[in-house]
């Protein structure tokens, strides 16, 4: 039994053997470049796009992926301007509130992977 491989290697060889044997090759290249001409001036329909969720999953997910990509940044514009007062309130030095920013984007660049 032949794999699908070879056969599809041997019926291909046919078809270019049949093409050079023939006597009228020039008329059948003549057919040839006719239907060439007609396939391109058809537009062929192109397939509906592939998508293995539904409609309201990728909506679900693009509202998902939005949020998180919204709250990083505004928690970031509220715990920033607020770095005086937590040094203040918890009193500790300017260096140890600003690792708690680092430790936030930290975070924040991880989730993002995750």
């Amino acid at each position: 039994m032949r794999s699908p491989i070879e056969f599809e290697k041997a019926h291909t060889y046919d078809q270019c053997r049949e093409s050079i044997d023939t006597d009228d090759y020039p008329q059948s290249f003549e057919n040839d470049e006719e239907s060439l001409t007609k396939a391109h001036d058809e537009p062929s329909p192109s397939p509906p796009p592939y998508s293995a969720f539904s409609i309201n999953r990728r909506r679900f997910i693009l509202g998902v992926v939005t949020a998180a990509g919204f709250f990083g940044p505004l928690c970031g514009a509220i715990y920033l301007p607020s770095l005086q007062l937590f040094q203040k309130i918890f009193d500790v030095s300017e260096a140890a509130v600003n690792g708690t920013v680092a430790i936030y984007m930290v975070v924040f660049a991880v989730a993002v992977c995750i």
